[in-house]
């Protein structure tokens, strides 16, 4: 496993930090229509569910928090060392996917199943939780949806293959748990790779255009601290 030793060039700081400020704002539009939509959900009903129904209730709450916030550092660290050359278009994917599915959870305002095993009270959902996710904010999953961007984005084999059993073992979590409609699950791989083929066919040049303006305008300003490299292709996007 080789890592990404490539440097932080001003181009890269920069096009990094504007990922960051879009990625911030998908949060705020998630935490906002988030709770719009658990506010719906409350007035709607449960919907009969054919998976669920056959599967037993399982009590899986701590590896819905905890493993998903293992995931998460784990795609922090993964992207910093080994992606280090495309980590702004990764952040810049998942600021994506968040705000489409911020958009989605509200079109079809549903009830979370029967039986739910809520989170709340866990010291974990306390404190940082109930910021990212809510008891109604069901189509679709992000426990499904996040981890299978990351088996689509990265180049390692083996972070491939990490990713891609985190979206499968949450994905069990979610439907085991009672916190998903299996629809929701199921859909998210879905919408997760069509937004990612769609973003690669529509996005991805003028994406590239504008990061070679930015990077070319900061090599004019400070030539003596940008890099010459050709930074316009480290991303590899």
């Amino acid at each position: 496993m080789k890592w990404d030793t490539s440097r932080w060039t001003l181009p890269r700081l920069v096009e990094l930090c504007v990922s960051l400020a879009g990625l911030g704002v998908a949060l705020a539009l998630n935490n906002c229509l988030g709770r719009f939509a658990s506010r719906q959900g409350d007035h709607a009903h449960a919907s009969p569910d054919l998976l669920p129904a056959h599967l037993p209730v399982v009590d899986l709450r701590a590896l819905f928090l905890w493993g998903f916030a293992a995931f998460l550092v784990a795609l922090v660290v993964l992207g910093v060392r080994r992606e280090r050359r495309r980590l702004a278009h990764i952040v810049w994917l998942y600021a994506l996917l968040i705000s489409v599915r911020s958009l989605f959870i509200i079109l079809t305002p549903m009830r979370r199943p029967e039986g739910a095993l809520w989170v709340g009270g866990n010291p974990l959902y306390d404190a940082i939780g109930r910021y990212l996710t809510f008891k109604n904010d069901l189509f679709f999953s992000s426990h499904t949806a996040l981890p299978f961007l990351a088996f689509l984005v990265f180049r390692d084999r083996w972070a491939r293959a990490f990713f891609l059993a985190c979206s499968v073992t949450l994905a069990a979590t979610v439907l085991l748990t009672r916190l998903h409609y299996s629809i929701d699950v199921f859909s998210a791989f879905f919408i997760t790779y069509a937004l990612y083929r769609w973003e690669r066919r529509w996005l991805r040049a003028p994406y590239r255009r504008a990061r070679h303006c930015v990077f070319e305008w900061l090599r004019g300003a400070s030539p003596g601290i940008v890099s010459k490299a050709k930074d316009a292709g480290d991303s590899g996007a």
